[in-house]
């Protein structure tokens, strides 16, 4: 079989671009640590990178969002548990205001502490978030719980926006004032305290009732409380189990993203330098070859 001169140089000359161009990739990849430059370079793999991009922004913000979300819910916890406390001082008073063997004297006394135990409770109400605003209530300066001359509540007009913590969930990172204080029956625990309060410190001895009524109440607004805070906890317990399930899957991206990007250096090292070595070679016996005479190849 004949090989005409052209085709050699033509054949030759197409292998050592090759080599020559794969060399050069080999050097990029090295140098940037990808291997990838350009998107058309492959688009599948070039697809899969930017699907893992859009997730790993989406994780950001979740992230951030399940950070806000733990801190509230922690935050609402605690102050839940700090009324509750509070709540159940209230409860010894009225017990103590309900046995009727009080003077006037030791009626005032009760009186007064409870009004005092009412008035930490509100404070406790209307205190404000990580971000500055009511716990409790919504955003603005609005207060959660707004006591009236008449010994009634008002409580802010609040809704709760859930925080979204991965694709199709959400939790809600808080818990309005009303839902501490209101009981289903319409019963509102803040104005029984207030209205005991006050009948403690009358002159006349008409509480044992009035304390006696109260106690029933006071015990359902515990019971509610801590409804409540049990629901508080899941959530704050669910934020923290949809943490760990984030990192995971952040981890298992970084690993995925790794494989399909990142060059192995020792791999890309020893393939450029046989890829050298060959094209030093072949350009060595290129240049042999082309020298020779028609004379020197059929002697």
């Amino acid at each position: 079989m004949q090989v005409s001169t052209s085709a050699f140089y033509s054949d030759t000359a197409k292998r050592m671009g090759a080599m020559n161009a794969r060399a050069q990739t080999l050097q990029t990849e090295i140098a940037t640590g990808k291997k990838i430059q350009n998107p058309s370079d492959a688009p599948g793999v070039s697809q899969q990178l930017a699907e893992i991009a859009r997730k790993d922004a989406d994780s950001q913000a979740y992230t951030a969002n399940m950070k806000t979300a733990g801190s509230l819910l922690d935050q609402t916890d605690s102050v839940i548990g700090q009324i509750a406390t509070a709540m159940t001082r209230a409860k010894e008073l009225a017990t103590s205001a309900a046995t009727g063997t009080l003077n006037a004297v030791d009626r005032k006394i009760i009186g007064t502490e409870l009004r005092s135990v009412l008035d930490s409770i509100v404070t406790m109400a209307n205190v404000n978030n990580i971000r500055g605003e009511p716990l409790f209530g919504t955003a603005g300066t609005t207060q959660s719980v707004v006591e009236q001359t008449d010994g009634t509540f008002l409580y802010a007009d609040t809704n709760v926006s859930p925080v979204p913590i991965a694709d199709g969930q959400d939790v809600q990172s808080t818990e309005t004032a009303a839902r501490l204080f209101q009981l289903p029956d319409g019963t509102d625990v803040l104005a029984t305290l207030s209205a005991l309060a006050k009948a403690l410190q009358a002159p006349d001895d008409t509480t044992q009732s009035t304390a006696n009524a109260a106690l029933d109440t006071l015990q359902s607004g515990l019971n509610q409380l801590g409804d409540v805070q049990s629901s508080v906890g899941a959530r704050g317990a669910r934020v923290e189990l949809q943490q760990s399930l984030l990192q995971t899957a952040d981890t298992d991206r970084a690993e995925l993203r790794s494989q399909l990007e990142d060059t192995d250096i020792t791999s890309a090292v020893v393939e450029l330098q046989q890829m050298l070595t060959a094209l030093q070679a072949t350009q060595a016996s290129f240049s042999k070859l082309a020298q020779l005479s028609l004379f020197d190849y059929i002697r």
